[in-house]
């Protein structure tokens, strides 16, 4: 693996620029929407560009999501054999089509959640397996959303049945009244053993306890021997949280919550909406796309 030693020059008095200091970078972990994604869920046009200017540095990509293996590995197709992924929001992780790393759900437990997902009402459960996205509920907006984020949902007649269909990492609840108040207060019971992720639009994801994307990047810098200092972040909500004290190069997009603001060492000068996050990479790494 090649590396890439820059020394930025300029200091700043904010959080919008690199510190000036000699910095390694083999690892670039970015979240996917509202990061690296603009509005439209579309990847920045100058992307490719990127891809080929950190693989001839020898530096690893990779997207941290929500989102399956299935979904990431569609989206970023050509590449896709030199990438990592972080996948349903820290479950699942990958490293150049191979499996390093999943928190599985037991298929008991899966009926047990379901139980209770179905007790609290005005959820519309999915599991997350790794050969697709299995769903029940037909409401046209429930299903626009689904394609959105999901490749080549399973819809079925009764979603239990799919549970001895495949291996299960994270059950995503789609809220229709209130993610933060109702889906969350609801399903608090299953706490004892599972941790509750907000993500995205009114999505809850019912997640293995201490599973979730700062301990899947911990697990694939150790899978690389690669060191937080060498490590390079960008992120933008909440669920992103858990990446942001294990590594050294964190930055919070201009368009994030602010809890991912202050935690965060920068702020980017540029929204999602305006390449952000390959305009970030490209200034401090000195590339020219």
């Amino acid at each position: 693996m090649l590396l890439l030693y820059i020394h930025v020059k300029s200091r700043t008095s904010d959080k919008s620029n690199q510190l000036g200091e000699e910095i390694l970078i083999k690892l670039i972990v970015a979240d996917m929407d509202g990061t690296l994604l603009d509005s439209q869920k579309r990847l920045p046009k100058d992307f490719p560009a990127l891809m080929e200017a950190l693989t001839e540095k020898g530096i690893a990509f990779v997207p941290a999501s929500g989102r399956s293996y299935l979904t990431l590995s569609s989206t970023f197709e050509p590449y896709k054999s030199r990438m990592g992924f972080i996948c349903d929001n820290g479950c699942s992780t990958y490293f150049k089509e191979k499996l390093i790393n999943i928190a599985e759900i037991d298929h008991s437990e899966i009926h047990r959640i379901l139980d209770l997902v179905f007790e609290v009402g005005d959820l519309y459960p999915g599991l997350c397996g790794m050969n697709g996205f299995y769903i029940q509920h037909r409401a046209e907006s429930f299903l626009d959303l689904v394609n959105r984020y999901f490749k080549g949902p399973v819809l079925l007649d009764d979603i239990y049945s799919a549970i001895e269909m495949d291996t299960f990492c994270k059950i995503s609840c789609s809220d229709q009244i209130e993610a933060e108040t109702h889906g969350m207060d609801g399903l608090a019971p299953l706490m004892d053993k599972y941790d509750l992720l907000p993500s995205g639009e009114s999505w809850i994801d019912v997640v293995q306890k201490g599973s979730n994307k700062g301990v899947a990047l911990t697990k694939f810098m150790e899978k690389l021997g690669i060191s937080r200092d060498e490590t390079m972040v960008f992120a933008d909500y909440v669920n992103d949280m858990s990446m942001m004290d294990k590594c050294t190069h964190t930055y919070a997009m201009k368009n994030a919550h602010p809890d991912i603001k202050a935690a965060a060492r920068y702020v980017t000068e540029k929204t999602n909406d305006e390449n952000g996050v390959v305009y970030t990479i490209s200034k401090v790494l000195g590339l020219n796309l």
